[in-house]
């Protein structure tokens, strides 16, 4: 996984010059098109396309992706770990702005800045956005913005103590394994042709 995160990087930042492609799938079916080359033999007649990341913008971004590959934290991954979805930014966005409705790019941007100051400060980013936008906050909707804070805070230090990690694992484990059991007495009901 390690390898598969530095590709996405080395692949877009590679010239003809200076090929970045070792982290990169080596078959012929690979999404890399120098890979995809190199396992035919056209390696001499391929020319790579403008670089798509500027040398700048990577000396910017290539520490961030060498830290999202640390070891420890692709550890962490192995058991299926990932961040709690409802604190993470994705699913505070979408949860502003759902992607069954059609919203239009500025919604979208919107909600992203939003997202942001609530998974960065809490609640209480959007009772400053309210107080930008010359709204009237009144005592309730502070007093929702703080509950609201403080039952977040509760809720991760519960989720973040030793037993509840495991009940949780175990929780997991349980259900992907009624899912398998589920899936196969599942695959016998569906296929194609089978009533005839």
């Amino acid at each position: 996984m390690k390898k598969a995160v530095m590709a996405t990087l080395d692949h877009y930042c590679s010239t003809d010059e200076s090929p970045c492609h070792e982290n990169c799938p080596t078959d012929t079916d690979s999404w890399c098109e120098w890979r995809k080359a190199e396992a035919t033999d056209r390696l001499a007649s391929f020319k790579h396309s403008a670089r798509l990341i500027d040398e700048k913008v990577e000396e910017h971004i290539r520490p961030i992706y060498e830290e999202l590959s640390n070891d420890d934290l692709m550890t962490r991954c192995l058991g299926g770990h990932t961040q709690n979805s409802n604190e993470s930014f994705n699913s505070t966005v979408w949860r502003i702005t759902p992607k069954h409705l059609n919203s239009g790019q500025k919604i979208v941007e919107i909600a992203a800045y939003m997202a942001a100051g609530m998974f960065n400060e809490g609640y209480s980013a959007v009772l400053q956005t309210m107080q930008l936008l010359n709204l009237k906050i009144g005592q309730q909707c502070k007093m929702f913005a703080d509950n609201v804070d403080i039952q977040r805070i509760e809720r991760e230090r519960r989720r973040s103590s030793l037993s509840s990690k495991e009940a949780r694992t175990a929780r997991k484990l349980e259900q992907l394994q009624q899912n398998e059991f589920h899936e196969e007495a599942e695959g016998l009901l569906y296929g194609a042709g089978i009533a005839h």
